[in-house]
């Protein structure tokens, strides 16, 4: 009895300590994220990407903050003073429209590190930053947006190909392309994946190429005007809110024809305006960040694993498009065990969303 009372006493006062000492261990990162805190005209995708991070920082044992620059790239040059005042132990920064290289400069000069996520730094921007900026420059991670513009222009010819012949002209193939913006590397690189598609389909006639800046509205107004001069067959769309936007003003053109469109992002779908394609899976790579710096902070990632281009990217039409969406859908992102992915565990797992629904199924179990 005497012994029992002793061990309790003993658990209540270490306790507290190993607590204190779990609270130590948290670090603070601030994310400066280039969307919006809520849906608006150009998607949810970068609102669903602060999901995820806030998820994965619960699991890490991260303070993570989050600011927002409202896809004002103008504002987010000026932004640095508010990051600072935060005193974080690094910084994730997205180099929208390249707005990140004085913020990174500016950054950099308190000895903070920073991390670059989704969109990092051109070859002519990198050579510009000073030796110490160089190496406080400690991460990035950076999906495929070449293969994604790729393999979203073939999915969509399969699909319009597929199509009862009836819907179709034969021998014509007219394509439109909706672009992001004229600087972000993920539109540049989505362009990019495009044309290379666009050598082995000969078929197709490249009829334009707009920027519609990653919006909506802007494209819904831009396609409309030209599908009263042009006939198109194909709308390929580097995100899908320009998709949606799309496929409103097809709609209400009310053509004898079917226009095949798809979009990036797997951002969730418009239930007025569904598309025939997407591929996404990217959202998700923001809380991959918080395992990356996780590891830097704790020194279990090797330098050579420290900046990552990934091929993340998925269709809709793969299985685990429908349980990803669902849960991100149903806010149930903090299911998902994030330190499956991390260095410091024994049995890691490479991260991609078949292995997100591992890691799910996981701690559901546990």
């Amino acid at each position: 009895m005497h012994k029992t009372i002793l061990l309790l006493v003993t658990i209540l006062l270490i306790t507290p300590h190993f607590s204190a000492l779990s609270e130590n261990n948290k670090f603070k990162v601030v994310f400066l994220n280039p969307g919006n805190p809520d849906e608006n005209a150009s998607g949810n995708f970068w609102l669903n990407v602060s999901r995820f991070m806030n998820a994965a920082a619960k699991d890490l044992n991260i303070e993570l903050v989050t600011l927002y620059a409202h896809r004002n790239h103008v504002l987010m040059k000026k932004q640095a003073q508010q990051i600072l005042a935060h005193k974080p132990s690094y910084v994730i920064l997205v180099n929208e429209k390249e707005s990140a290289l004085q913020l990174i400069k500016e950054i950099t000069a308190h000895d903070i590190p920073v991390f670059m996520l989704l969109n990092t730094l051109s070859s002519k921007d990198s050579a510009l930053l000073s030796a110490k900026e160089q190496s406080l420059f400690c991460g990035s991670l950076i999906p495929n947006n070449s293969i994604a513009g790729k393999n979203l222009l073939n999915g969509l010819v399969q699909i319009y190909e597929s199509l009862p012949k009836k819907l179709t002209v034969k021998n014509q193939r007219n394509l439109l392309a909706l672009q992001g913006d004229y600087n972000t590397q993920a539109s540049l690189a989505r362009e990019q994946g495009l044309l290379k598609a666009l050598d082995n389909n000969k078929q197709l006639t490249y009829i334009d190429s707009i920027v519609a800046n990653w919006s909506k509205k802007e494209a819904y107004q831009k396609v409309k005007g030209i599908l009263k001069r042009s006939r198109i067959d194909i709308i390929w769309a580097a995100n899908d809110a320009m998709a949606f936007g799309a496929k409103q003003a097809v709609i209400e053109s009310k053509l004898a024809h079917s226009i095949i469109i798809g979009g990036v992002n797997w951002d969730i779908e418009d239930p007025h305006y569904p598309v025939d394609l997407s591929f996404g899976g990217h959202v998700s790579l923001g809380a991959m960040s918080l395992v990356m710096l996780k590891d830097i902070n704790d020194n279990k990632l090797p330098q050579n694993k420290r900046h990552q281009i990934v091929n993340i990217f998925e269709s809709n039409l793969t299985p685990s498009y429908r349980a990803f969406i669902e849960r991100l859908h149903d806010k149930k992102l903090d299911h998902y065990n994030f330190e499956r992915f991390s260095h410091a565990t024994s049995n890691k797992l490479p991260f991609t969303i078949e292995n997100l629904n591992k890691a799910f199924e996981t701690k559901i179990k546990n």
